[in-house]
Order: C-alpha cells, then sequence, then structure tokens
C-alpha cells in the first residue's frame, strides 16, 4: 500500500494504490484554496466526498480543518477498503464514514451534508485500459444522472455542492449538466475555470467548477 500525505495542519496518512490515482493528488487538491477563497473562515459540518476514490480531497480538506465530518462515497470496494484502514490508521472513526455505492440512490445517509466535493469521471469516452475507463468515463453520463438526480435527499438547506469537471470531456462546459442538475432542484450559482488547470499542463486538463445549490424558492 502506497502512502500520501496529507498537507495541512491535522497530518492523516492516506492509503491508496497508484491505479486509484485519477488526478485526486494532482488537480484534485486545488480545491483547498478554492474552498478557502469561495467559503472564507467556514468549516463545514459534514462533507460528502462523491467518487472519492481513496479520498484524497475529502481527507485533506479534513486535514485543513474545512470540515468537521467527512463522507466518502465510491463505487470500487478497493478503494473503500484502503479508506477504512486510512481511517483505522491515523484513528478517525468517529470523523469519518465510508461507503461503496455504485449509484448514489444506494446510499442511505441520514445526516444532512453542507458541502459535496468531486472529481467524478470527466468523459463519455476515451481511449484506454480497463482501469483508465473506470477512472475516467461515465457512459451517457449516467453517474452524473444518478448523483443530481438523488443528492438532493441529502443535502442540508443550505448545502453547496462544488463539483470539478474537465471540458476536455464536457465539450459544452457547464451546459452539459445543466439539464440534469436544473430538472432536480437545484441551480448553478456559478462556474469558473481553474486558475492553475486550465491550459496547464495542455488539452487534457481544462478544469472547471461548477457551483450548486438547492433551487430557491419563488416568492
Amino acid at each position: 500500500m502506497m502512502q500520501w500525505q496529507c498537507d495541512g495542519t491535522r497530518p492523516i496518512s492516506v492509503g491508496y494504490s497508484s491505479e486509484m490515482d485519477g488526478g485526486g493528488t494532482w488537480f484534485g487538491q486545488e480545491y483547498i484554496e478554492v474552498i478557502k477563497a469561495r467559503y472564507p473562515d467556514q468549516t463545514f459540518s459534514t462533507c460528502l466526498e462523491w467518487c472519492s476514490g481513496p479520498g484524497f480531497i475529502g481527507f485533506n480538506l479534513l486535514s485543513h480543518s474545512l470540515c468537521s465530518n467527512l463522507i466518502l462515497i465510491d463505487g470500487w470496494p478497493a478503494c473503500i477498503d484502503h479508506v477504512k484502514e486510512t481511517v483505522r490508521i491515523n484513528r478517525l472513526d468517529q470523523y469519518v464514514t465510508a461507503c461503496c455505492a455504485s449509484q448514489l440512490a444506494d446510499w442511505s445517509g441520514l445526516s444532512p451534508v453542507d458541502l459535496v466535493v468531486a472529481n467524478p469521471p470527466h468523459y463519455l469516452e476515451c481511449p484506454g485500459d480497463e482501469n483508465y475507463q473506470r477512472l475516467a468515463v461515465d457512459p451517457a453520463w449516467q453517474a452524473h444522472r444518478d448523483f443530481y438526480q438523488n443528492i438532493g435527499r441529502f443535502l442540508a438547506t443550505d448545502g453547496m455542492i462544488l463539483i470539478q469537471e474537465n471540458q476536455a470531456g464536457s465539450l459544452g462546459g457547464v451546459e452539459d449538466f445543466r439539464d440534469m442538475i436544473e430538472t432536480n432542484g437545484l441551480e448553478i450559482v456559478d462556474s469558473f475555470v481553474s486558475d492553475q488547470y486550465w491550459h496547464q499542463p495542455g488539452p487534457w486538463a481544462q478544469i472547471y467548477y461548477i457551483e450548486i445549490r438547492r433551487k430557491k424558492m419563488q416568492t
């Protein structure tokens, strides 16, 4: 088992194997600065990382005290096995919950979450071996559709969703996801490109963010 060290004030050593890293140790770590900038001086009570893999993003948010509690959900059992070992080694049992679920509809979470983050599969299709397909490809955006259909059941009233996407895969940008977001009681608050990974290091990393919340009732 390989180890990756979170760089926050609370040391957390994350266990993983190399084939599980779909960018979480790379552009996924920009989340720290983005969340600090967009939600200054805020600590979220419960953060959910969807498509978490071994939890590179979520554990580092916890390490930086940007959330108090963490839920990690992924459909690959081997990733969740690593998450559980990370929790055990770092004695995080009272702060972290891990769930193996290929669809969010399969999760029976009880506590509302006030921040959702994710580095999900970014492509409808692309070349690569079976493992790369698992990391990178979401055929017909089915996983995204399931996520947006179900996340409202778990989102706190004032909860925020901040999803990392890649325009190299979603060529229409935000518009590729707008309908599945807005038809499920959610609204897009903002979308913005990554400061570090929009044009660098090349055309395969055109990272942007979609910020989403519950749709406000019209008065």
